[in-house]
């Protein structure tokens, strides 16, 4: 048998040094390829910070799942409640307090059951969806708070959301009549 002489042409040798260096910058292109798919598997997106003690998780929870309804009038003009108060789209989350429409309705979904104040939800209103300014416009203005038609004495802060409380908010002049929210089928 023969041995085959080795190619020493200019042509060879390049042959060479290109697959050299291909050997070389395969596996590093795999390696990186390797590291951003396993770094997006298992990337999770930044939280929000909770507000007054209340978090922002990437899905609702559904352990304890309450409705109150809140209306807000200011010198007797109502007030919408914005939809979407506390849902955020960047980072993507739910504050345990939130709201999905436009109608009212305070959706408390959280991990366990535990007390959440109308301060709690008011403090996620001004801090995720007060684009209207309702909190600088009432600033200074004498508040009266009415639950299930009554009127609340003491702070309305501390006001519980509970299952079906309908909860009214009156900056400044009081309506004429206070609303009562028929909640239905919405437990």
């Amino acid at each position: 048998m023969s041995k085959k002489k080795r190619d020493d042409s200019y042509f060879a040798a390049d042959r060479r040094r290109k697959k050299k260096s291909m050997m070389i910058i395969i596996p590093i292109i795999v390696g990186v390829a390797i590291a951003a798919v396993v770094g997006a598997l298992l990337y999770q997106s930044p939280q929000a910070a909770a507000i007054s003690g209340v978090e922002c998780n990437r899905n609702e929870f559904n352990n304890y799942h309450v409705h109150a309804h809140l209306d807000v009038f200011v010198n007797g003009q109502e007030r919408q409640v914005p939809n979407n108060v506390g849902i955020l789209t960047s980072p993507s989350c739910f504050y345990w307090l939130h709201t999905h429409d436009s109608d009212g309705i305070i959706h408390v979904e959280a991990p366990q059951t535990r007390v959440f104040t109308l301060g709690q939800f008011l403090d996620i209103w001004e801090q995720t969806r007060d684009q209207q300014g309702l909190f600088d416009s009432v600033a200074g203005m004498n508040v009266t708070a009415y639950v299930n038609g009554e009127q609340f004495e003491g702070n309305y802060r501390d006001i519980q959301l509970e299952s079906q409380k309908q909860i009214v908010l009156a900056y400044g002049q009081a309506p004429a009549e206070i609303p009562a929210y028929n909640f239905g089928s919405l437990r």
